[in-house]
């Protein structure tokens, strides 16, 4: 990694904001962990970037699948069905935030997360520097500053408490 590589990480890594009531407690790298990308046709190869770090960082086998809401509540039950060894439900926003603005899409999003992080613990992972909605049913919110490589990889890293310093 060349030096501004690198200070494009850390940088991104500082901005990280946590919001929520519950306070984020790091994934061990141990976690059996699912995450799925919402994400639209511009920003799909960024979650693939996002999927392949949190491989590299976890070491047990990682489920990673891709929703928008045109999930049936069929596909949905399928899902959680495929998942129900995991510990841990990672929720990775690929979207601009200001499409969450919209209720039905809330409500729709918010029954993707119940749905398929069921008694599971559930963070979601935003990339934006705009608001998050509080609509948004998910107990830890992590914000960071932009769709980029550097946030994906701090993202990704700071789900498993690792510093990039």
């Amino acid at each position: 990694m060349d030096p501004s590589e690198y200070r494009s990480l850390v940088d991104a890594y500082q901005k990280i904001q946590v919001i929520g009531e519950n306070k984020f407690e790091p994934l061990s790298e141990e976690t059996r962990i699912s995450a799925f990308s919402i994400t639209n046709k511009e920003n799909f190869d960024y979650g693939v970037l996002f999927f392949n770090f949190l491989a590299q960082i976890f070491k047990n086998d990682c489920d990673f699948g891709f929703i928008d809401e045109e999930a049936t509540e069929e596909n949905l039950l399928s899902l959680r069905e495929g998942i129900a060894g995991t510990d841990a439900v990672i929720f990775a926003f690929f979207i601009p935030t200001d499409v969450l603005d919209d209720d039905d899409l809330i409500i729709k999003l918010n029954n993707i997360i119940q749905t398929l992080s069921e008694s599971k613990p559930a963070v979601g992972v935003f990339f934006s520097p705009n608001h998050i909605p509080e609509e948004l049913n998910i107990p830890v919110k992590i914000n960071l500053p932009s769709i980029d490589n550097a946030s994906i990889a701090a993202g990704a890293m700071f789900l498993a408490g690792r510093k990039p310093m």
